[in-house]
């Protein structure tokens, strides 16, 4: 009699394993969209930028760097707001990191602005829309930062291609 209340148990285990299982599978293909819609990811200051036209400051916002190889990957990635005085700083190492950034899974629409080794802004791509590929053809090979701001930010704050200079401090 023990024999068979332990084999019936352990056919009722099995069954509720594959049951189980069939379900996982069948979500399983939805899992990554439904998370990356709960997902919300924090602004993180790690300093400020000021902006500059013939040296009088024209804006001062908080940045969050991106330096390390994942924050350069992810970007502003499942964000789905960024405060009119913030923006993302990448420092880039090379000269070809600049046309790995893509806006792929950025919900916010952005202006992308381009900085070389001189702090200057060399080309501001304006209203960026999210879930993009960006084109980074025609840009110059000297870019050292690159800076993302709400779109429309780059006309309001009057960022200037070979005008506009950065400044920056970690908190």
């Amino acid at each position: 009699m023990k024999k068979i209340n332990i084999f019936f148990y352990l056919i009722i285990i099995i069954i509720c394993f594959f049951i189980n299982s069939s379900e996982r599978i069948y979500y399983n293909s939805d899992i990554f969209f439904d998370i990356g819609n709960l997902l919300e990811i924090e602004f993180l200051k790690d300093g400020e930028l000021y902006l500059k036209n013939n040296n009088d400051i024209i804006k001062k916002i908080e940045i969050e760097l991106a330096h390390r190889d994942t924050e350069k990957r992810n970007g502003l990635k499942y964000r789905t707001l960024l405060k009119e005085n913030r923006g993302m700083l990448f420092i880039l190492t090379n000269q070809e990191e600049y046309r790995q950034i893509n806006m792929r899974d950025v919900r916010i629409p952005l202006d992308i602005v381009y900085i070389n080794q001189l702090d200057t802004v060399v080309f501001v791509n304006k209203y960026v829309s999210p879930m993009k590929d960006i084109d980074t053809i025609n840009l110059p090979s000297t870019i050292k930062y690159i800076l993302e701001i709400n779109a429309g930010m780059s006309d309001k704050w009057r960022i200037k291609e070979g005008l506009t200079k950065i400044t920056w401090f970690l908190k």
